[in-house]
């Protein structure tokens, strides 16, 4: 962790990791732009090492202050001096403005991992107080880049009541969605979407259509295209644009949405315990498979993949050659001795690795890895207890094909594991994803850019959409 009055981020696993302080990283930028002469931060190494998941999860850690300043002769490099500690600071190299330090420590010896800070953040200034922050619940990324949808949490202020031992939230049940524009750091006034909290966004494959469900039980499609005025409702403190569907069966939250092709069928999963298959076009449900209570829900070359609160993931075949579509039951796992499953994701899309994986996260913070094709388990592993809220693949860059996975988690602390299954089966640390101040991250998103370039999209509880180049 960096820390200073203003800015701090944790650093994980780390004895001799590759940090890049780069121009836009606020307290090196100060100094180097001569706002400030120079600063006194904090760096807090973890060693918080993936492990069996079985093992302990305790860490050693080393605190240790740095003086910020500028070099006396060379007036474009920044210089990190240890004041305490076997901490050791060295540069890289330096390149487009940008400085890369060594740090390394003899009492903490865990490998050399990537430090990686935004290159790039998206900032509503209305909801990211860091007093009142409004809490990002979901977000997504149109595939041409033109939209973020963003629903927010509104923050306000909670109160004790002595009769009842715990906190009593007073949070309005109106939930909103904001559009910005992945180019230009701009948000349009908040549109109310749902009754309450907006659980998942999804773009159509056109990126003109939007996909949000909530936890008043339901889907509502939207248009995502700039909203006219005639489209908004009007005599409210807060807008309301009209849905062109609102599709509503499900008798719990709503947690989570896949497409089926083009978009003309959609799937939800709910936490009633049903996942269920709705004709876009005239709004009705067309198929209803019973389960347990359903997270998010993958759909990869027509196989649906469900993280299952009671601890087990499922497998479904979805049969299109029948009208209405069918989903078949294909394999169950066995319940997880890890608590209930938060996310899951797939690694087929990726066609760099050798194998193909499923890998689930766990509420106490356990991530396992199977075979997509045997399913059977690969390896288990974590590093703190705290839940897993997202997981996402990535190919991760280099000359030979290497497999990554990109950890959302609730302790604020999201990181890219490397997965190795030759010769023998192990997580490590690829890189950590810094900048934030500690704040629950919720959702991620993984996108590969034609030159090959793998971006890492990142919200959180702090309002911040943040962007980041593996």
């Amino acid at each position: 962790m960096i820390k200073d009055d203003a800015y701090e981020f944790d650093l994980e696993l780390s004895e001799s990791y590759y940090d890049e302080l780069p121009i836009n990283c606020p307290l090196v930028n100060e100094v180097y732009s001569a706002v400030i002469p120079s600063e006194d931060a904090w760096i807090s190494c973890y060693d918080h090492s993936p492990s069996d998941s079985a093992q302990s999860t305790s860490s050693g850690s080393l605190h240790t202050k740095v003086h910020v300043e500028l070099d006396e002769e060379d007036r474009e490099k920044v210089v990190l001096k240890v004041r305490e500690g076997d901490l050791r600071i060295e540069e890289a190299e330096r390149r487009d403005f940008n400085q890369s330090y060594v740090v390394s420590s003899p009492s903490l010896r865990v490998p050399h991992t990537a430090l990686l800070f935004p290159v790039q953040e998206y900032v509503d200034p209305e909801r990211t107080n860091p007093q009142k922050p409004h809490r990002i619940t979901a977000f997504s990324l149109a595939a041409d880049k033109s939209h973020i949808p963003i629903s927010n949490y509104p923050y306000r202020e909670q109160r004790f009541s002595k009769q009842i031992p715990y906190f009593r939230n007073v949070l309005s049940v109106q939930f909103y969605v904001h559009f910005a524009t992945a180019n230009h750091d701009i948000f349009a006034s908040g549109l109310k979407a749902h009754k309450s909290t907006v659980t998942s966004l999804r773009f159509f494959p056109s990126s003109r259509v939007l996909l949000s469900s909530g936890a008043d039980f339901t889907l509502q499609i939207y248009p995502a295209d700039p909203i006219s005025t005639s489209a908004v409702s009007s005599g409210q403190t807060s807008k309301r644009v009209s849905s062109v569907r609102t599709l509503s069966s499900h008798i719990r939250s709503v947690t989570s949405t896949a497409m089926i092709g083009r978009g003309r069928a959609i799937i939800s999963a709910s936490m009633d315990g049903t996942i269920r298959i709705w004709n876009v076009s005239t709004g009705e449900e067309e198929a209803l498979v019973h389960s347990a209570s359903g997270m998010p829900i993958p759909l990869t070359n027509g196989t649906l993949y469900a993280a299952l609160h009671d601890g087990s993931f499922e497998v479904l075949k979805l049969d299109g050659s029948k009208k209405p579509p069918e989903l078949v039951h294909e394999f169950r796992s066995e319940r997880s001795a890890y608590g209930p499953l938060s996310t899951i994701a797939v690694s087929s899309s990726f066609p760099t690795a050798a194998e193909k994986f499923i890998a689930v996260g766990s509420t106490k913070g356990v991530i396992s890895v199977y075979n997509a094709s045997t399913y059977a388990p690969v390896l288990h592993f974590r590093r703190s207890e705290a839940s897993i809220e997202t997981l996402a693949f990535a190919s991760l860059p280099g000359d030979s094909p290497r497999l990554g996975l990109v950890i959302a988690t609730a302790d604020g602390l999201p990181w890219v594991a490397e997965l190795h299954t030759l010769p023998q089966e192990k997580a490590t640390v690829y890189a950590e994803l810094a900048g934030g101040d500690v704040d629950p991250v919720r959702a991620v998103s993984v996108h590969t850019m034609s030159n090959s370039e793998v971006e890492v999209w990142t919200a959180s509880d702090d309002g911040i959409v943040r962007r980041y180049v593996l």
